[in-house]
């Protein structure tokens, strides 16, 4: 390639962009297309690139850019054209200070964008799947794996408090997870109990209501108990609610709804179902995610979540932290929901 037909570009993107792999996707391009340049995320929360190289190519990574990675949500762009400095012996993505510092550089630009921008879903529904093949990966025990979970869980509670997020579930224990061993479904009742003693304060602290989902009638008494009592002492706290779904199931849920009817000799409509299910008082969820690859809900609300928009990842619950779920509410505000129409 002659040099005169070399040139350059300078790019701005604007938009959600950092905390994305923007840079990541970019610099993969760019190695792609035999450019070189530098990308990084200015402070202003945009990106910028300069490259080099042959124009086909350049505008092959300028089209690019227009779309970016699955996360991102180009608002603009700007670029501009000029000859080649030759500076660049190859494509690097410039960081700031160290990598913990870059990565949390780019988290607060991104929080920043999804505060200001379009509409996070107000009920969030959380399947977190995949504790114990986590703790089999790292080989430890599976009780650490539930134990890294309910860490996570009160993580992403704080997190979606921040964000405003008024309603929030996590599914505890299903109606099928009494098939486990004996072994360990009595290390996760008394994970429960230990996770209830540090729910409380985080509850009373940030004034969050919680409510319980599923039978009480299997559990132990002392469980059932500390359910009740969370629900009585949070019970005039209205702007952000909790959802906790322990020995729930779907259908079950359905059966006991349906049961309620014909004991009030009610008609049977859609008001009245709703209002016998035990998510009575919370919105139908808008997004329901489910983490460690398995693409199914396993009965998670099958009446509510009716119009819900669903995320699978690949990711096992334990490695489910506040940014892989901020990369998740980024997802559904890209989503165009039509609601059937």
């Amino acid at each position: 390639m002659k040099q005169e037909s070399i040139l350059r570009i300078t790019i701005t993107i604007f938009g959600r962009v950092q905390a994305v792999f923007f840079r990541r996707g970019v610099e993969s391009q760019a190695v792609k297309l035999k450019l070189s340049g530098r990308v990084w995320n200015a402070r202003d929360g945009t990106v910028g690139v300069i490259a080099e190289g042959a124009r086909e190519n350049l505008q092959k990574l300028l089209d690019w850019c227009y779309s970016g990675t699955l996360f991102a949500k180009v608002e603009k762009l700007s670029s501009s054209w000029e000859e080649a400095t030759h500076e660049f012996s190859d494509f690097q993505i410039l960081r700031k200070g160290t990598y913990i510092q870059d990565k949390l550089f780019a988290v607060r630009n991104f929080r920043e964008r999804l505060n200001e921008t379009d509409t996070l879903p107000q009920h969030v529904v959380i399947i977190p799947d995949g504790n114990r093949r986590w703790a089999h990966a790292h080989k430890l025990e599976a009780s650490r794996g539930h134990e890294e979970g309910a860490n996570n869980t009160l993580a992403i509670l704080e997190e979606s408090l921040r964000l405003k997020i008024p309603y929030i579930t996590f599914w505890g224990f299903s109606t099928e997870n009494w098939n486990r061993s004996e072994r360990e479904i009595a290390f996760l009742m008394q994970l429960m109990r230990n996770f209830f003693s540090r729910l409380e304060g985080k509850l009373l602290e940030h004034k969050i209501r919680f409510r319980h989902f599923g039978r009480r009638d299997r559990l132990p008494q002392d469980i059932a108990h500390s359910l009740v009592a969370l629900e009585e002492k949070t019970k005039d706290f209205l702007n952000h609610s909790f959802g906790l779904a322990l020995d729930y199931g779907g259908r079950d849920e359905m059966i006991r709804a349906i049961k309620k009817i014909q004991d009030t000799n009610l008609e049977v409509s859609e008001k009245n179902i709703s209002q016998a299910l035990d998510t009575h008082g919370f919105p139908d969820p808008d997004f329901i995610i489910r983490t460690s690859g398995e693409k199914r809900l396993s009965g998670i609300m099958p009446w509510q979540g009716t119009y819900a928009e669903l995320y699978f990842t690949d990711s096992l619950y334990p490695d489910f932290g506040v940014p892989q779920f901020q990369y998740a509410l980024g997802d559904f505000k890209n989503r165009k929901r039509n609601f059937g129409k």
